[in-house]
């Protein structure tokens, strides 16, 4: 009985820390909830049903601690749309302009959460977000329709990286908070980044963790 109970005690440590390390990884997210099921049904896969106590890492790919939050990040970065369309959509686009599909991804899911009709209180529309000045310089006519919407807010993205010397964290900075807000508070390189408002820099933080990269 005592081995038992020693057993338990072990498999409840383990599985605490396996979430401890996911949530230092992605935090809170849906993503945290996604990559910690499809570990524990590996696991289970693994050993005929669930026993974390009993697990090594490695015996199912894991090298450890650190190769663990690698993966985890990697996964994070691999987000897409419940709509097929979406994600055929970004891949196209993502080819069309250079910019990385994940990147793209990873704006859309912060802007929008993939809600294609959403609108901000400042007026900004549709997946990407869109203002209406922006919207209209892309040549975006419709901004609820999928397809312009991801078309214009990744031609407005490259745009911002070119201008940035392809520093993601700057031309998020800038598609959060307008290339004008940057030059007034002399951002110039990521360090800069600090001199910006909270929600832009938790919107670049946030981005980049869904990126991964």
């Amino acid at each position: 009985m005592e081995i038992d109970n020693n057993k338990k005690v072990e498999q409840l440590l383990q599985t605490q820390l396996l979430t401890q390390v996911l949530k230092s990884s992605l935090g809170d997210s849906p993503t945290f909830d996604l990559v910690l099921e499809s570990l524990t049904k590996a696991m289970a896969d693994k050993n005929g049903g669930l026993s974390l106590g009993s697990i090594d890492l490695k015996d199912i790919g894991y090298g450890g601690n650190e190769k663990l939050v690698q993966d985890i990040k990697n996964a994070a970065s691999n987000i897409k749309s419940n709509n097929p369309k979406v994600n055929e959509i970004v891949a196209n686009i993502s080819r069309k302009f250079g910019v990385d599909k994940d990147l793209i991804m990873a704006v859309i899911k912060q802007e929008s959460s993939f809600q294609p009709n959403c609108v901000s209180q400042a007026g900004a529309m549709g997946l990407m977000q869109l203002m209406p000045e922006t919207a209209s310089e892309m040549g975006v006519t419709n901004p609820y329709d999928i397809e312009q919407n991801i078309n214009g807010g990744t031609k407005y993205l490259r745009g911002l990286l070119d201008m940035y010397g392809n520093s993601k964290e700057l031309a998020l900075a800038a598609y959060n908070a307008g290339p004008g807000t940057l030059q007034n508070r002399g951002v110039k390189n990521k360090s800069d980044i600090e001199r910006l408002p909270y929600e832009t820099r938790d919107y670049v933080r946030k981005v980049m963790k869904y990126y991964g990269k």
